[in-house]
Formats: structure tokens, sequence, C-alpha cells
């Protein structure tokens, strides 16, 4: 065999797998492979022997082994030897029980901390609030109340929750306070 015939075969089998490829892409749906250089319709070949309406016609020849006198069997109805009987009712209802289940020391632990802290949260605060609502003058409290704020210097001797609850609490302005505020903000005095 000499190179240039084996070239030209090997030519053929890679046009026959690139046509076959084209029709399974057209067959399945997806734009044809040549659409983005040539056009959405374009067709690989022309020929007829892979297109699908040719696999649908009977050959010529089939007519000689047509028997006139068939007839089509019938559907069996298929009925089993053994038959299953499903009673739902004769299954057993198994209900979970949740007595033999134990939650972990941990979990258990980590819960009764986080409500401690809570508790002891609200205790804190109860005992604050009621320090200042004992002062015997309003400036004995404001001036109880100053010494007792949270300052920029105290921050590592309380929690987070602490520092927020004095954010949200102790800081914060009247409405006509913070409108008066906005105003000023807003002002250009320039």
């Amino acid at each position: 065999m000499s190179k240039s015939s084996a070239g030209n075969e090997r030519k053929t089998m890679i046009l026959e797998k690139r046509k076959l490829m084209e029709d399974k892409r057209m067959s399945m749906g997806m734009r044809s492979f040549f659409a983005s250089f040539i056009g959405s319709n374009f067709r690989l070949s022309t020929e007829t022997r892979y297109s699908f309406t040719t696999m649908t016609r009977r050959h010529k020849f089939d007519k000689h082994f047509i028997d006139a006198n068939y007839k089509v069997p019938e559907d069996e109805v298929y009925e089993p030897i053994y038959k299953t009987v499903f009673d739902d009712d004769r299954d057993p209802v198994h209900e979970p029980t949740f007595s033999g289940h134990r939650i972990p020391l941990q979990i258990r632990c980590l819960e009764r901390y986080h409500s401690s802290k809570r508790e002891y949260a609200q205790q804190f605060k109860r005992e604050i609030k009621l320090l200042i609502d004992n002062q015997p003058t309003a400036e004995n409290a404001w001036q109880f109340v100053r010494t007792m704020a949270y300052t920029s210097l105290w921050p590592p001797l309380h929690t987070r929750k602490e520092l927020k609850m004095f954010e949200k609490d102790f800081c914060k302005l009247s409405s006509d306070e913070q409108r008066r505020y906005d105003k000023i903000m807003a002002t250009n005095f320039t």
C-alpha cells in the first residue's frame, strides 16, 4: 500500500467520522459545528445515506419476505405465580423514643454557660440601674453614671456584649437632640 493511498484512506475515515458526528449533533438539536463559520443550517454532506428518512423506508427486496396471512398475536397479560399481599396495618410502627438518648455533657455545659452569662448581664444591668436610682440627689446620680460609664480606658475589663449595651443605651440622643445634631452637621459654616 502506497503512502498516498493510505493518506487518502485516513482522510476518508476522518471525513466519515465528522459527518457522523455532525448528523448526531443536528439530530440532538445542537448547533452545527460549522455554524460559527458559515451559518446555523450548514450540513457537511448532501449524501442521503446517513439521513434519518432513508432509515425509515423499507428496502425494495423486503416485499418478497412479507407474509400476507400473518396475524399479530395479542399481547399476553402476565399473571405472576406468587402475589404479594400488601397489608400496611400489620407493619409495626416504631415510634422513636428519646428516653434513652442523652445530650453530651459538652453541649449541656455550653448551654448552661450561655444561660448563666445572659443572667449575669441582666443582673449587672439591674444592679447598676438600682444604684443610679438610689442616689440621694440628681447631681450624685449623674456623677455616679459618669464614674461608672464605660470609657476608652475600660474596654479590656468588659465583655463585648456589655460594650454593645453601653453604645446602644448610654450614648443615644433624644429625637430632638438628634434632629438638632443632624441640622448642625448639615450646615456649611465656611
